[in-house]
């Protein structure tokens, strides 16, 4: 794409997870933000809440582009295998809970959710390198995580899990061209450089952050002779879907509630 109007306004969120309440108030959040050229939602839209349809539903009629993320996969290509330890491990419980989604959401949904693309990239002109790219986890795959810097992992991991140097890190961003790359998957908003090329989580919009903050959230990127952006925490009375997991039908309902504050088994 290129001849942007100035300023060119893009909203990104990520990991909705079925949570009808986090995207009423991001939806509202957003109309009063606008206008935006473009509105994205980058993977992760569906599974784990107490309402996947009613959200697969509400992105489709507000114009919400978005691309897919492992979820869509697991929803839509549930013989394929996880090709990471993390959900390889409870795979027959993501498939437990994939078999509910499915049926939920009919054909027509996953239908959708099978062609999304799996990046989508914006460039202002005819330099690659200005372009804004978002994915769900990384520019190569669904699984492996693009993790925030050194010091917030240590301090949320307890460890270094992937130093600036990881010959991984190279693999993944090696062959794409924009320095701006927007995801989601591990659920931490944050900003990390790495040489020219900047990453930003915005995740997650439904389920706590990792550092136990519970709003939902998108980020704001605006194109004025360059990429600026601004994430925005919206409040939202998670309490309902919390409330609403276990009449919803969902096999391992559990599994989300846990995540929020106050839940209590």
């Amino acid at each position: 794409m290129a001849g942007f109007p100035e300023p060119y306004r893009i909203a990104v969120f990520s990991d909705l997870h079925g949570n009808p309440f986090a995207l009423d108030a991001l939806l509202d959040s957003l109309n009063r933000d606008g206008p935006f050229h473009r509105i994205v939602a980058a993977g992760d839209l569906a599974f784990g809440g107490s309402d996947p349809a009613y959200c697969i539903d509400r992105i489709r009629e507000a114009g919400i582009e978005a691309v897919y993320g492992n979820t869509e996969e697991y929803i839509h290509a549930p013989e394929k295998t996880p090709g990471d330890q993390l959900h390889l491990k409870k795979w027959d419980r993501i498939l437990e809970d994939v078999r509910w989604h499915r049926d939920v959401l009919g054909e027509d949904r996953v239908a959708w959710m099978r062609g999304l693309p799996f990046s989508l990239t914006f460039t202002p002109g005819s330099n690659a390198r200005d372009g804004l790219q978002i994915f769900h986890a990384n520019p190569v795959d669904i699984e492996a995580m693009l993790l925030p810097p050194p010091a917030d992992q240590v301090r949320i991991e307890g460890q270094l899990l992937q130093p600036d140097n990881d010959p991984a890190l190279a693999h993944l961003l090696g062959g794409v061209a924009p320095d701006l790359l927007v995801f989601g998957h591990y659920h931490y908003t944050s900003v990390r450089t790495l040489g020219e090329k900047t990453l930003v989580n915005v995740s997650p919009a439904s389920c706590p952050a990792k550092d136990g903050d519970p709003r939902t959230r998108y980020t704001v990127f605006e194109w004025l002779g360059s990429w600026t952006f601004e994430r925005r925490l919206v409040p939202y009375d998670y309490a309902r879907e919390t409330a609403a997991l276990p009449g919803c039908g969902l096999p391992n309902w559990q599994d989300s509630a846990k995540t929020f504050p106050g839940w209590n088994s």
